[in-house]
């Protein structure tokens, strides 16, 4: 079981791109016109606050047992219950890591109240249509519309820990997620944007069958019960509020995304809590190209046309 360390740091890399999620908005739900497009580029930073919140409350509570074992001049042991909490905390903090996450995303009208767009973010590729439900407003410069997209994720499973590591060959994992936002909002004129997106996200992450078939065979040898999932699922329910402003082509965009991750694989030997209350506040720089006018029809009455012959 030489590989035994190796095979743990793939497995929770593995699970790091099977529950965490990207999860910016970046868009109102105004779609875009035929043939217009818009770039976005984006930075979040994910705050995965239940997964802090269970790691320090773990540290606490082992900070007192230490201290209380020095007063009392008795060794300092964790029991089961102890040791199964210190490495669900430390399994939640690595699959759901505080970090940078930049994107940059491209959309292009398509038809009349309907739109599509790819995103990019490093590790995946996000690609998503979007279509019109309602639009009005009291005028050409104000309005409110209403719109549900659907888009679908693809995880490219790349990064330093995953190039070392050659337990399994990296085809063998793969990772699909599948969201549902609805898209609300209000723009007024060219230069303030409001808007809000509920959201919900499945994420499904296959593991490489030859890397589950090896991690139950640590536990005869190593005592240590280092099994892990054929499949990870974990779902997201939230929103996402945000605002832009600008002048015409050029807005500046800021939102902050919160809710909650559900996610319960059963790994090293127990079904563990790595979900909890996460929140990503974003920044971006939008850049729209202006609306395709068609081309005006010949007016009679303007000069250098001819006139039609009275009677």
């Amino acid at each position: 079981m030489r590989n035994l360390p190796a095979l743990f740091l793939l497995g929770l890399a593995g699970l790091v791109v099977g529950c965490a999620t990207p999860l910016s908005t970046m868009q109102t739900a105004k779609t875009l016109a035929p043939g217009q497009v818009q770039v976005n580029g984006s930075m979040g930073v994910f705050v995965p606050v239940g997964t802090l919140a269970s790691v320090v409350d773990v540290g606490i509570d082992q900070g007192r047992a230490a201290k209380r074992a020095i007063d009392e001049d008795t060794p300092y042991t964790l029991t089961e219950e102890d040791q199964q909490r210190l490495l669900t905390a430390g399994l939640a903090l690595v699959v759901a890591p505080p970090g940078v996450n930049p994107e940059l995303m491209v959309r292009v009208g398509l038809l009349d109240g309907f739109d599509v767009g790819g995103r990019y973010n490093g590790n995946s590729l996000r690609f998503d249509g979007k279509v019109r439900l309602a639009h009005g407003g009291p005028g050409p410069r104000r309005s409110y519309d209403l719109a549900l997209g659907v888009g679908v994720s693809k995880y490219l499973f790349s990064g330093a820990v995953m190039d070392v590591l050659e337990v399994v060959q990296l085809g063998d994992f793969s990772r699909t997620d599948v969201e549902i936002p609805l898209y609300l909002s209000a723009e007024y004129g060219d230069v303030f944007k409001l808007y809000g997106a509920p959201k919900y996200v499945f994420s499904h992450t296959s593991l490489d069958a030859q890397l589950v078939d090896f991690s139950k065979q640590g536990k005869p040898v190593t005592g240590f019960d280092a099994s892990l999932p054929s499949t990870v699922n974990s779902h997201f329910v939230g929103s996402t509020v945000g605002f832009a402003v600008g002048y015409k082509y050029v807005h500046f965009y800021a939102e902050l995304t919160g809710g909650y991750v559900f996610c319960n694989p059963h790994v090293f030997g127990q079904k563990r809590d790595l979900g909890g209350m996460t929140f990503l506040p974003s920044i971006g720089l939008g850049f729209r190209a202006p609306e395709r006018r068609p081309a005006a029809s010949a007016d009679p009455a303007a000069p250098g046309t001819l006139a039609p012959p009275s009677t």
